[in-house]
């Protein structure tokens, strides 16, 4: 979990993405320190039929759980044509996109969502109401890179 995190942080770093970064590890050592996030634990795969399947992060910080949704899904796309995986009891995931680029390096379409906490009011409002709710997507192209698109909902 350390080394997939770890790995995610930077890349968030490298690409400017300083919100996703490396100004995470305080945030995140504070929560396995006070017990909100579970630093012993392994995503499990708990669930799964056809293309389907369901990752368990068990609590987890999300970087494994979601290294684990992507290869799970690409093998079962290249099984039964089409997959749909999900990850549970995670926690902030980071750049979405960044996680579908080992489907787009398969040659594959990448979709992914997250759902997040409250964090925007209503127009004119006081208090928050909306999550930022990330949606991400990854298109492989025959001669050149994925085109990727990374967005939240509140842009």
């Amino acid at each position: 979990m350390a080394q997939a995190t770890a790995h995610a942080l930077v890349m968030a770093e490298a690409q400017g993405l300083v919100s996703h970064g490396l100004s995470h590890v305080a945030q995140y050592c504070g929560h396995l320190r006070n017990g909100r996030v579970n630093g012993t634990t392994m995503p499990v795969v708990v669930r799964s039929k056809g293309g389907a399947a369901i990752i368990d992060a068990q609590r987890g910080l999300a970087f494994a759980a979601c290294e684990l949704a992507v290869h799970k899904a690409i093998a079962r796309a290249r099984e039964f044509g089409i997959s749909v995986v999900g990850v549970t009891n995670s926690h902030h995931c980071g750049v979405v996109v960044d996680h579908l680029r080992v489907a787009g390096a398969a040659g594959m379409v990448g979709l992914g969502f997250s759902n997040s906490p409250l964090a925007l009011p209503a127009a004119g409002g006081r208090h928050p109401v909306f999550g930022t709710n990330p949606i991400a997507a990854i298109f492989p192209r025959r001669d050149g890179v994925p085109l990727m698109i990374d967005l939240s909902q509140s842009e």
